[in-house]
């Protein structure tokens, strides 16, 4: 497959990185009371307005969300890679976080319900997008490289194949939008 071999030690470093948010926020101590008192998520307040379950809106707010984050997380790779690796970091830090939070306010598999049914197409995509920032970053330093030493290199081409693994992140995030606005709320009764 082309794609594992344009991007798959990108792929690998982003996923590491998800990882290791992921453990950091499952093993962050939980406070005492409901989750939805817990100080780390009032700022997600705002967002939980406009979700809505079974309501085609959520599904272009979700979309609209989640591919501005992508998009950041792409782009933004020739600042040395650092913003892709932060995303990782934070967005796998609070699911992390979150999901620690839910199983033991309720059980694991409550938690795994709401989590994993549009994570499964959402978290690759995250990935995705990332691995596709470090490797534009690696890119531009190439670039840089080629300019000092006057060589030719191609940062246009890099960027035509990140665009390339962008198009296959928006249809990721399209379905897992639809499943966390119709599946997950079946899921979990709501």
């Amino acid at each position: 497959m082309r794609l594992l071999e344009d991007h798959g030690r990108y792929i690998l470093v982003a996923t590491l990185l998800l990882i290791t948010g992921l453990s950091l926020g499952a093993a962050t101590p939980q406070g005492q009371g409901p989750v939805t008192e817990d100080p780390i998520f009032e700022g997600l307040e705002p967002f939980l307005e406009f979700y809505k379950p079974y309501n085609p809106l959520t599904v272009l707010f979700l979309l609209a969300k989640n591919s501005l984050t992508a998009a950041i997380s792409f782009v933004s790779g020739p600042l040395l890679c650092i913003v892709p690796a932060g995303i990782l970091l934070f967005n796998g830090y609070l699911v992390g976080l979150l999901g620690a939070a839910i199983a033991s306010e309720y059980s694991l598999p409550f938690a795994l319900s709401t989590l994993v049914p549009h994570g499964v197409f959402e978290f690759p995509a995250l990935v995705l997008a990332s691995a596709a920032g470090i490797r534009l970053g690696v890119a531009a330093l190439r670039k840089v490289n080629s300019k000092l030493q006057r060589t030719e290199y191609s940062f246009s081409a890099e960027f035509g194949k990140g665009l390339r693994v962008f198009v296959l992140v928006i249809i990721l995030l399209t379905i897992a939008a639809v499943i966390e606005t119709y599946v997950t709320p079946a899921l979990i009764g709501t």
